[in-house]
C-alpha cells in the first residue's frame, strides 16, 4: 500500500503535468494565431510568393502541434481524474487534492 504522503506527491505531479500541458496548448494556439496574422498581412501587402509559402509552412507547423498537445492534455486530464477518484479517501484534506480538483474543474471547462 502506498502512503498518503506518496499519494499526495503523485497527485501533485499529475496536477502539474495537466497544468503544463494546458499552458503548452495555449502557447501553440497563440503561436498559430500570430503566424496566421503574419501570413494574412503578407498576402494583403503583396509579398513575394516564396516568402508567403515559407510563412504558411511555419503556420502549418504551429497548427500541427495543437491536436497532439490537446490529446496529451486530455490523456493527462483523464489520468488525474481517475487518480483523484481512486485515491480521494487516502489524501482527503490535503492541499494537493484540493489543487487537483480545482485544476480538473478549470481545465474540463475547456473541453465542453
Amino acid at each position: 500500500m502506498t502512503s498518503a504522503g506518496e499519494l499526495a506527491k503523485q497527485c501533485k505531479v499529475k496536477t502539474n503535468s495537466v497544468k503544463r500541458l494546458h499552458k503548452e496548448l495555449g502557447y501553440y494556439e497563440k503561436e498559430r494565431d500570430k503566424e496566421q496574422a503574419r501570413v494574412d498581412k503578407m498576402k494583403a501587402e503583396g509579398a513575394e510568393a516564396s516568402d508567403i509559402k515559407q510563412a504558411e509552412n511555419v503556420l502549418q507547423e504551429s497548427a500541427m502541434m495543437i491536436p497532439q498537445t490537446r490529446q496529451r492534455l486530455e490523456a493527462a486530464l483523464a489520468e488525474l481524474q481517475s487518480f483523484v477518484t481512486e485515491n480521494e479517501e487516502d489524501i482527503k484534506e490535503t492541499e494537493e487534492l484540493q489543487l487537483a480538483k480545482e485544476t480538473l474543474t478549470e481545465i474540463e471547462k475547456l473541453f465542453k
